[in-house]
């Protein structure tokens, strides 16, 4: 497909075909090859000459990203091109993306995580009761990603392992200490509702919402029991 340009691309400039060629490949979220950059920018011209031309442009932009020490060149990849950050820079993009992940969980490790967080020191089988359902999967994620932590073993039969949050915990929510965790009293009132009901809305966490993320939580952690309690008097009741 052709892109909407009255005049063909090989009669821009020199700069005009450059920020043209910078922009499609900056936009991609995948490497562009040489036969998608010619069927949307070849038109009016043979794919030997498109080819050598593309070629051109591209050495002119990563002259220009040099030049003004820019982190990034397009590099080729794959029979393609994709822009890069420079090797030097390699590690503190990788942090920057990792923490990223961190900030998304999915709903049972937030369960997980809240019931940790404001019942710590913990055992496994503590939170599975909570929860209803075995954590083994949630815990693993939790652990992986450095926001809880082994504490040591319980006093009880098999001096189960006791887990704990960590200091990226603290970071990753914008908590000072564990005490800045909202308290019961604070949430009482705010919500009424099951918190199946607007969990999903926190499964992308917005930047500034960890308080709001960690009031639904406790609320969860509140009702687990009254849950767990229900589903015992019906099954008696099936019983019966």
């Amino acid at each position: 497909m052709n892109l909407p340009f009255d005049v063909p691309f090989v009669e821009f400039s020199r700069q005009r075909q450059c920020r043209i060629v910078e922009a499609v490949i900056f936009a991609s979220d995948q490497v562009v090859t040489a036969e998608q950059l010619y069927a949307a920018l070849g038109r009016g011209s043979q794919p030997e000459h498109f080819a050598a031309l593309l070629a051109d442009r591209i050495a002119e932009i990563n002259r220009e990203l040099e030049a003004t020490d820019r982190p990034y060149r397009i590099v080729p990849i794959a029979g393609g091109w994709q822009f890069a950050t420079l090797p030097e820079y390699g590690a503190v993009v990788a942090t920057f993306l990792q923490r990223r992940e961190q900030r998304r969980l999915s709903r049972a490790a937030l369960e997980v995580l809240a019931i940790v967080a404001y019942k710590q020191p913990v055992t496994k089988s503590e939170i599975d009761a909570v929860r209803g359902v075995n954590s083994s999967e949630a815990l693993a994620t939790l652990l992986e990603r450095g926001l809880i932590a082994i504490a040591g073993r319980g006093s009880g039969l098999g001096k189960p392992l006791l887990y704990a949050t960590t200091e990226d915990f603290l970071r990753t929510f914008g908590l000072r200490s564990l005490e800045d965790l909202p308290k019961p009293r604070e949430i009482d009132d705010l919500f009424r509702r099951r918190a199946e009901e607007f969990a999903s809305e926190m499964e992308d966490l917005p930047a500034g919402g960890s308080r709001r993320l960690l009031e639904l939580l406790e609320q969860l952690v509140a009702r687990a029991p009254e849950k767990s309690q229900s589903s015992s008097e019906g099954e008696n009741a099936a019983s019966g």
